[in-house]
């Protein structure tokens, strides 16, 4: 849920003391930052259950989530507006995982998370409130037989959380090789991520605004 993120953020500075290098260069483009812009890049990648209730329907399940914002490195934390944008579901490998029956058959789209609101639940961190969509659908038996019956579809409350960070964690890129680091960082040294709950990896790329 929200801790990984707010965990995440507080780590930045300490691994950055633990760091063995760091580019100087770098180090002072980001010290002389006083405002940043964020685009962040949530992507969902993991097995989920796409039928509603206890049944046997599960996909590997693709996501995406961009959210935009504005960083105050002096004061850190986030100001101005902050923008969400989702990305439409991908279901691949539907089965029926742990029986010997046919896949279910979705009528209907599913949505693992649709926004419907954000608010800033700190002067550091966004809460994205959004729906989990189940559409009807058919399902095996098992274990009587896999002959298929038909289901409701429903919808559930769900929550994301995106924490600001400072942007001075591009000036130690060698933290993404420290044992047990949360952090790597994109070959190109612009982006780093973090693995959130829930099967989200999120990926931060800063640009400097003043």
């Amino acid at each position: 849920m929200r801790y990984p993120l707010r965990i995440f953020a507080a780590l930045v500075g300490l691994l950055a003391l633990q760091a063995g290098s760091m580019d100087f260069a770098v180090a002072q483009k980001w010290s002389a930052a006083k405002v940043v812009s964020y685009r962040v890049e949530g992507v969902h990648n993991g097995r989920e259950a796409v039928v509603l209730g206890d049944y046997e329907g599960k996909a590997d399940v693709i996501d995406r989530i961009t959210v935009e914002f504005t960083w105050d490195a002096r004061k850190r934390s986030i100001i101005g507006p902050v923008t969400v944008k989702d990305g439409k579901t991908e279901l691949r490998n539907l089965k029926s995982d742990g029986t010997n029956c046919g896949p279910p058959q979705l009528n209907g789209d599913y949505e693992h998370f649709q926004s419907v609101s954000h608010s800033m639940s700190s002067r550091d961190q966004i809460q994205i409130k959004g729906i989990r969509t189940y559409p009807p659908a058919r399902v095996s038996n098992y274990p009587g037989s896999c002959s298929m019956r038909s289901i409701r579809g429903g919808k559930e409350e769900e929550h994301l959380w995106v924490a600001g960070a400072g942007p001075e964690v591009l000036d130690m890129p060698s933290m993404g090789n420290m044992p047990g680091s949360p952090i790597k960082f994109s070959a190109d040294g612009k982006s780093f991520s973090m693995k959130g709950a829930g099967n989200w990896v999120w990926t931060y790329t800063p640009t400097i605004v003043q």
